[in-house]
């Protein structure tokens, strides 16, 4: 399998068991660009599977990620798991009627750091959804077209640096039990080694250092936020409990008031009963 094989991307989103969204990798990109919203989603965390699919309409590798969505439908803008990078290296995953796919989970992720914006796809028999996304794609309500690619062009699971062999085993499925890529058919040469493996580490390095800068980004954010939002709640609570002070001193006051009123009537009428007054 060389550069020019077919593909398509995919985006699914989970509801339960079942998907409920289905959109092309373009309009998920829009999604995460502001300008698309998933309201049905709307002030949750989306379940969603990222899809390569190849001839045959069968599913070669897929991401199962997490999209957090704000109350008005809008995706996380920092949203930083990278994908294609993800499926890219990914491992070996089961076997669904074309072949071992594949796959990128919680319990099975090339950068972890990026483990905690998973989930792990779980369920017995068809109702795996895997398995449900296979099935989905077979609907095929989204129309997928597969693409060839350019020569120039990458592909979801091309490396860049690479030739057509060395690709070429990683667009084969893995087999269960592998590790790994297939071996290519010829020994590459060591300079064109040399260079894929300087982009690989290059790409990952960039990605790691803007994810975890991101990530520190997002933990120092959701850390302000919570302390804004437990001081504003502090702050309340304490005016009501001051308010609740205040009023309960009033009505001290007032008792002590009419405790001195009916002392004073009292002692009136005491005073009345020994006939003291007017003496």
């Amino acid at each position: 399998m060389s550069q020019q094989d077919a593909f398509a991307e995919a985006v699914f989103f989970f509801e339960g068991e079942d998907i409920s969204v289905e959109m092309h990798y373009q309009e998920f990109e829009a999604l995460l660009n502001q300008a698309a919203k998933l309201e049905d989603f709307a002030a949750s965390q989306a379940r969603g599977a990222y899809v390569v699919v190849g001839t045959g309409l069968a599913v070669r590798g897929m991401v199962t990620f997490m999209l957090r969505i704000d109350e008005n439908g809008h995706a996380d803008p920092g949203f930083s798991v990278p994908l294609r990078h993800l499926v890219r290296h990914a491992g070996p995953g089961p076997d669904i009627g074309c072949g071992a796919i594949r796959l990128a989970t919680r319990a099975q992720c090339s950068v972890s750091w990026h483990a905690m914006n998973l989930w792990e796809p779980e369920g017995d028999g068809e109702a795996n959804p895997i398995r449900v996304v296979q099935r989905a794609v077979w609907r095929n309500r989204l129309g997928l077209k597969l693409s060839k690619t350019d020569a120039g062009a990458e592909a979801p699971f091309l490396l860049p640096g690479v030739d057509d062999a060395a690709n070429g085993a990683l667009l084969e499925p893995p087999q269960s039990g592998e590790a790994g890529p297939k071996p290519a058919g010829k020994r590459l040469p060591a300079k064109a080694l040399a260079q894929a493996d300087d982009k690989i580490d290059q790409a990952f390095g960039e990605e790691g250092r803007i994810s975890l800068t991101q990530l520190i980004q997002q933990h120092n954010n959701s850390v302000d936020s919570l302390t804004r939002k437990y001081r504003l709640d502090l702050e309340q609570q304490q005016q009501i409990y001051l308010d609740q002070i205040r009023g309960c001193r009033d009505e001290i006051q007032r008792l002590k008031a009419l405790l001195r009123h009916e002392q004073n009537r009292n002692r009136r009428l005491q005073q009345l009963l020994r006939g003291e007054v007017g003496q």
